[in-house]
């Protein structure tokens, strides 16, 4: 009994420190690319998955080092943040001029070459801690400056210490729901047509859509469909998708939807065009039937 009892506590030991290596391990690996984010919005997640955390959300053209892909996403370093990001919306670039600002030797001795090669010329050895300025990447390989020299060294030799400077600031998802109406606001006036999805003309789930398409979420055609979308909410916050029902003949579960913008009103695609309601207004809100949130 006693001999199973100590297996099992080694077999729980070792299992927690094989999980503990596999945690740290992104820190010192090689870093495959440079990552350019294609769309506004695009959530970092603790894992690779759509119903995992969201760490944060990054904005269009922000850079992440990718340090692997994993099923269709790509394991990042955004902002100092590691995290998961869907490889659908980041471009992979293994050869990149981009600033990501100081980094900080790993290890002791650290090799800066003159090529991105362990048969390039030595031309400095950096001690534990100390930092060069990255201003680059080529195949696993920063491109950094030092002593006023040019040259590389290995992704898995250095660390990051501050976000690149191009980087927008890791946005909260509050941030982004504001600038998910901004981004709705821009498309006042545009004319409603029966099955538009934009962006010279919508209706109104084609309108929803396209909105919410241009920061990485697909939503459901129609707008029964997209009751399907996001989680059912009864306290409205801005950027909430809200229903109505019974504004036309054999509508379904939901005939109309529009974004909440705050102040009781919301934004949708209906007859003149893309406008702004109050959901106090008599016709709305005698057939409201509820709200569902995306981000």
């Amino acid at each position: 009994m006693k001999r199973t009892i100590r297996y099992f506590l080694l077999l729980v030991t070792l299992a927690a420190v094989l999980a503990a290596f596999s945690l740290s391990a992104s820190a010192v690996e090689m870093k495959a690319a440079i990552g350019v984010v294609e769309t506004n919005g695009l959530r970092l997640r603790a894992k690779p998955s759509t119903t995992a955390d969201v760490l944060c959300a990054a904005s269009y053209g922000d850079s992440v080092v990718i340090i692997r892909e994993v099923d269709g996403w790509y394991l990042v370093d955004y902002n100092l943040e590691i995290g998961y990001m869907s490889a659908e919306y980041v471009t992979y670039k293994e050869r990149e001029n981009v600033e990501l600002g100081d980094g900080r030797a790993i290890e002791s001795s650290v090799n800066m070459r003159s090529t991105p090669s362990s048969d390039g010329d030595l031309l400095y050895q950096l001690p534990y801690g100390d930092e060069a300025y990255i201003i680059g990447f080529n195949c696993g390989w920063y491109k950094v400056k030092y002593n006023g020299e040019t040259g590389y060294i290995r992704s898995d030799l250095m660390e990051l210490t501050e976000k690149p400077i191009a980087n927008s600031a890791a946005s909260s998802l509050t941030s982004l729901a504001t600038q998910v109406v901004d981004y709705a606001m821009k498309y006042l006036g545009t004319p409603y047509v029966w099955g538009a999805n934009g962006p010279n003309s919508f209706d109104c789930s084609g309108y929803t859509k396209y909105v919410y398409k241009n920061f990485g979420y697909t939503l459901n055609r129609t707008a029964a469909q997209q009751l399907n979308n996001g989680n059912r909410v009864d306290n409205l916050q801005v950027g909430d998708l809200v229903f109505f029902n019974n504004t036309y003949a054999s509508a379904g579960a939901a005939s109309h939807v529009g974004i909440y913008i705050g102040n009781n009103q919301f934004i949708h695609a209906a007859s003149g065009g893309v406008k702004i309601t109050s959901l106090s207004d008599a016709y709305y809100a005698s057939r409201y039937i509820g709200a569902r949130r995306i981000i």
